[in-house]
């Protein structure tokens, strides 16, 4: 017998906990008991509650994979986590326990229906990710701001919203705030919005409306710059040269160049060397992100011809396929009548029992001979095909390497030209740097500037520091030409990987899929010939 004392301790969710909850589901009498026997896999549970159980913890819910439905009302829950595996859950509850923070939701993109109602939440956040909910509940809080309405201005979808017994909503004409500031909301506390409602809510809010939408569209301009920017950054990472269309190589050369950027002070002469520097050195960081652009391109069309022509083939092949399966459908509809016939003339003694199983005899050979040659077709059918793209990969896989060693090429020609501007800037500048030097050693009273002092001290340690940011900037270049090489091939390397892998798994599953079809209309024949005669209802009572 149960001690109800230890049934009403706070409790954790276990795997124990969750069968019980299962079972609980399961209908009273015979169909509960043989569905009890039978038993539901936790990983295909769909809905499960567990409510009113003293839950002091969220734990263990990574079993329920398939879970749709989940209720946690009435516990003691203070942190919501442990749910980010859930990620087919369309309905939350979590009523009626002590929730101080929404929070660990973004995985849950499918939630439709959430309720936090009477929790400690004062603040409405963290929901970004729920572009898909519909009802949203969290009356008796403590939400002190009516701006929280705000937030749920993000949510397309929302149509019904509940807040009710919320410090905020004291207000007297909140209802009217929520009808103005949720223009898409239907239902506020279950009661649809007026019209009328609306607009007087439209009226007295008026300025405060017009100053949201300002923020509003100056937030989204800044929202879809950055989206752009890392749209963009997606894109070009593809064609292997992101941020080649700036100046961010550049810049990365000095930026642990100390020694660099202190002879860049040295004056007028220095300067326009580095500028005339940074721009071709920029014009050829825009030259090979052209050339990304232009092969990216050049590899698309190809991709596509490539999985248009497999498609093609493996269209023709099931169409081929389906046309031995119907014909074997329709040997085998045949024969199953026949099967009947005999069984039915039987039951009738109108043939004797040998005579019976001499017939089934001869239909279980044909059956087997038809089930035989489609078996040959379509495995015939499947080995041709897994021939046909085996080779297509090959050769799709020669051109792919041809079009990445051409860009490879093309790339580095234009890296050997900017390492080219890297070594003349260097001369250029150590020559102006020697002059410079000169001059301040015959005009002593010339003012030095202080980070030049420990550089310019003699002609070797100016050696050593043109040596130094020369061989710095050479680094910066090296590397993000190894880098653009190394993706570039092994971007290759991985899709012919993918691509070869994907195909054995295709033809494995294709093998089984064949095998599984034949072996069941195997049972089928077996079941038929075995089992007892199916008659009409006027056969059994001699009608």
């Amino acid at each position: 017998m149960l001690n109800p004392c230890k049934e009403r301790e706070p409790r954790v969710i276990d795997n124990a906990l969750i069968q019980k909850c299962i079972d609980l589901q399961y209908p009273e009498g015979e169909v509960g008991r043989l569905l009890r026997l039978e038993g539901i896999p936790m990983e295909e549970v769909e809905q499960i509650s567990f409510d009113y159980l003293y839950i002091l913890k969220i734990d263990h819910l990574w079993v329920l994979k398939s879970l749709v439905k989940l209720s946690l009302n009435n516990n003691f829950i203070e942190k919501i986590e442990n749910l980010e595996t859930l990620v087919h859950l369309k309905e939350l509850d979590l009523s009626f326990n002590k929730i101080k923070k929404i929070e660990n939701l973004d995985n849950l993109i499918k939630l439709e229906k959430l309720s936090f109602y009477e929790n400690l939440i004062e603040t409405v956040e963290n929901m970004d990710k729920q572009k898909n909910l519909t009802v949203f509940s969290i009356g008796k809080n403590r939400i002190y701001e009516k701006s929280n309405v705000n937030y749920f201005r993000r949510f397309p979808a929302l149509t019904s919203l509940n807040m009710a017994d919320n410090p905020c909503t004291e207000d007297e004409i909140f209802r009217l705030y929520v009808a103005a500031f949720l223009p898409n909301l239907f239902y506020y506390e279950y009661k649809m919005i007026k019209p009328e409602e609306r607009e007087r809510g439209t009226a007295i809010f008026e300025d405060s409306l017009k100053v949201l939408l300002r923020a509003e569209e100056e937030e989204k301009v800044k929202r879809d710059a950055i989206e752009k920017e890392i749209s963009d950054a997606e894109m070009h990472s593809k064609m292997f040269v992101e941020h080649l269309n700036s100046g961010k190589l550049f810049e990365e050369m000095y930026r642990n160049d100390d020694e660099g950027k202190a002879l860049l002070e040295i004056g007028e002469e220095v300067t326009e060397l580095y500028e005339h520097y940074q721009e071709q050195f920029k014009e050829h960081c825009e030259q090979i992100f052209k050339v990304g652009e232009k092969h990216f391109a050049i590899r698309q069309t190809e991709i596509e011809s490539f999985e248009r022509s497999v498609e093609r083939a493996k269209k023709e092949n099931q169409e081929e396929s389906i046309k031995h399966m119907e014909e074997f459908m329709s040997t085998k509809e045949s024969i199953f009548q026949g099967v009947k016939e005999c069984k039915l003339q039987l039951h009738h003694d109108a043939i004797a029992e040998d005579v019976f199983e001499v017939q089934i005899d001869e239909f279980r050979i044909s059956f087997q001979e038809s089930m035989h040659k489609t078996w040959k077709n379509l495995m015939r059918l499947e080995v041709t095909l897994f021939e046909q793209i085996e080779e297509v990969n090959q050769t799709y896989g020669q051109i792919m390497g041809e079009m990445i060693n051409t860009f490879i090429e093309e790339v580095q020609g234009i890296f050997t030209n900017i390492r080219a501007i890297e070594v003349t800037f260097s001369e250029n500048l150590s020559d102006a740097a020697v002059r410079y030097m000169t001059a301040i050693n015959i005009n002593p009273d010339e003012e030095l500037p202080e980070s030049l002092e420990d550089i310019l001290y003699d002609r070797d340690t100016l050696t050593n520091a043109m040596a130094a940011t020369h061989d710095s900037h050479m680094q910066a270049i090296d590397g993000r030409e190894d880098v653009l090489v190394h993706r570039a091939r092994g971007w290759l390397d991985n899709m012919l990987t993918d691509m070869t892998k994907h195909e054995i798994k295709r033809n494995r599953y294709k093998i089984l899929e064949i095998n599984h079809f034949l072996d069941i209309q195997r049972e089928e024949f077996e079941d038929l010939t075995t089992d007892s005669i199916d008659l009409p209802e006027d056969d059994y009572y001699g009608f």
